[in-house]
């Protein structure tokens, strides 16, 4: 199996089990018997332990255990962890299992976009086309979840993550050809990273649009829900997301590869802001479904700002702190600060928290405009990118 074919199942795999663990945990929990703040306090714990492994734990992992060694400790340590998710749900044993579970999985995702990182640099695969297959695994996995949440009920939905991380584990036993040869990845610059102020600005541009989405991700299948639309229609609904974000990320090259960093940050933001603040006013269903095919504005968007801003403005010795501090902050601690914020809120109404996600965005036009400044000013510019 070539580096490239085993990337490409390794991203489809692990956004399999993140569709479940992203999408549907809310709804796991809530079914068996949580209350919204009590979800919350769950979720945001998960996250934050999450944002902290990522950021500090990964870096130090990379620097010392090679990486095919840590794919395959991730990948089993992840499957062996997700079956205490089948024990008696208790809010005390579920917090545990959150953070146990928080500080290990997760990690599989910047492990991932760091080997698709070197791969891309060593001209061994097209980033955007392994990432792909991980879009496509997400989309999979909203659909099984749809179906299990229909025929078996909400309670079951925990299984497809158990499977997924399984039939992960049993794919990282294959042996690539060609896997990267370095065996560590050198690590110690964050501080350098973040003096960069480019880059800084763009990543506070992307762990406050990031971070808008979490009433989406806590409580999103549980609002459709509650509009009447049925459990393999919800499914349905996020597939669209999914699928549009899909189709950005494999049209992103020709789409977008005009535009300077700071325009994409500055139209995801506008997209952010328009997308929450409709989900922020009672409307009719149909525009709620419509609202879906902004996703691809609102996270893959950001997404992609992010990577041309690492590969346009960051040394490529910083790509792997890069990727760990976007994955960490950005999808971790900035999704946790608002997600602490979205069970009160959306106790009281859930148009409350969707408004809170737009009034979030809405820095990230100063940020914008102060990279736009920089940028002008002749902001520095790494010599070699990939």
């Amino acid at each position: 199996m070539s580096f490239r074919v085993w990337l490409s199942a390794r991203f489809f795999l692990f956004f399999l089990t993140w569709s479940s663990y992203l999408s549907y945990w809310g709804v796991w929990l809530l079914a068996s018997g949580f209350g919204p703040t009590e979800v919350t306090a769950v979720i945001t714990a998960g996250l934050l332990s999450r944002s902290v492994s990522i950021a500090v734990v990964f870096p130090v992992l990379c620097r010392t255990v090679p990486l095919r060694r840590l794919s395959q400790l991730l990948a089993w340590t992840a499957t062996a962890l997700s079956p205490l998710y089948l024990t008696q749900p208790q809010f005390a044993s579920m917090m545990v299992v959150s953070v146990l579970v928080g500080v290990s999985y997760p990690l599989l995702m910047p492990l991932s976009e760091t080997l698709a990182t070197i791969g891309a640099a060593n001209g061994q695969v097209d980033y955007g086309s392994v990432r792909y297959f991980g879009s496509a695994g997400f989309l999979f996995g909203l659909g099984v979840s749809g179906v299990v949440g229909r025929t078996v009920g909400s309670g079951a939905l925990v299984g497809v993550f158990v499977v997924g991380c399984l039939l992960l584990a049993l794919a990282d036993l294959a042996h690539p050809v060609g896997f990267p040869t370095v065996a560590t990845v050198a690590g110690g610059g964050r501080g350098r990273l973040l003096r960069n102020r480019v880059y800084a600005l763009g990543l506070g541009s992307s762990v406050l649009l990031q971070g808008a989405h979490a009433a989406y991700y806590a409580f999103g299948v549980e609002y459709f829900g509650r509009l009447g639309v049925s459990s393999i229609n919800v499914s349905l609904m996020l597939a669209l997301a999914v699928g549009c974000e899909l189709l950005l990320f494999k049209y992103a090259g020709p789409m977008l590869g005009r535009y300077p960093v700071p325009v994409l940050f500055a139209a995801a933001a506008v997209l952010s802001v328009l997308r929450w603040g409709l989900l922020a006013v009672p409307m009719p269903l149909v525009c709620v479904v419509l609202t879906q095919t902004l996703h691809a504005g609102t996270f893959a968007l950001t997404h992609v700002a992010h990577a041309r801003c690492v590969q346009g403005h960051v040394p490529e010795d910083l790509w792997s702190d890069a990727q760990a501090l976007y994955a960490g902050l950005a999808i971790g601690l900035g999704v946790a600060a608002v997600t602490a914020v979205t069970g009160p809120l959306y106790a009281a109404s859930p148009h409350w928290a969707f408004l809170a996600m737009a009034a979030v965005c809405l820095p990230c036009f100063l940020l914008v405009r102060w990279q736009v400044r920089l940028l002008r000013d002749g902001a520095e510019v790494p010599e070699r990118v990939a």
